[in-house]
């Protein structure tokens, strides 16, 4: 990852970010809205520099900040406070993507290796697991959009559950309950189908 003092270059010119800051932390939407514009390009940039991956990846981490900035910024009273605050804010969200990455591809090569394990010794696991993504995927399609969303965010990394639960308009807790909610009723159904 590049060094701070490289990323702090990267900063919007004509944007009074101290005054933005101020309105964001007392919740100001339209402030937030300009300094989403004034500082969308630079925050790239910086995600570009500090993690070198792909457009995808550090539009995500643009995502990351933004929702961050939107949520905790505090009122920052110099333009180079404010500059060091989103560059540790693109950091943490690129190290944050990274190892949420890292985690999945873990995740998919142990899943990889025990399905094979269980394949090769249980012939009949095969139909058995078939059977049961198709339930799977059917309870599923059933969910409301909301509840899908914060699945998705929880099992597909693409964003974090208190990011995806921002977007529905719940806050980190609400969120999290409602994620564990719906896996319940998962959890329960899925019983109730097996032994039925």
């Amino acid at each position: 990852m590049a060094g701070t003092a490289e990323l702090q270059q990267c900063r919007p010119a004509a944007v009074d970010s101290v005054a933005l800051a101020a309105s964001i932390a007392r919740g100001d939407e339209a402030a937030f809205a300009a300094f989403y514009a004034a500082w969308f390009a630079p925050t790239l940039a910086l995600a570009r520099a500090a993690c070198r991956r792909d457009e995808s990846f550090c539009l995500d981490v643009v995502q990351d900040v933004m929702l961050t900035v939107a949520k905790k910024m505090p009122a920052l009273g110099t333009a180079a406070s404010i500059g060091a605050w989103m560059t540790r804010a693109v950091m943490n969200a690129a190290t944050d993507r990274l190892r949420s990455e890292q985690r999945r591809a873990a995740r998919e090569e142990r899943a990889g290796s025990e399905l094979a394990t269980t394949s090769a010794t249980e012939p009949w696991h095969d139909l058995v697991s078939g059977e049961q993504q198709q339930w799977l995927g059917a309870r599923l399609a059933e969910l409301p959009d909301g509840d899908r969303a914060l699945l998705a965010a929880r099992f597909g990394d693409s964003l974090s559950v208190t990011a995806a639960g921002a977007l529905l308009g719940l806050g980190p807790d609400a969120a999290h309950g409602r994620l564990r909610r719906v896996l319940e009723r998962l959890r329960q159904r899925a019983a109730e189908w097996w032994h039925g």
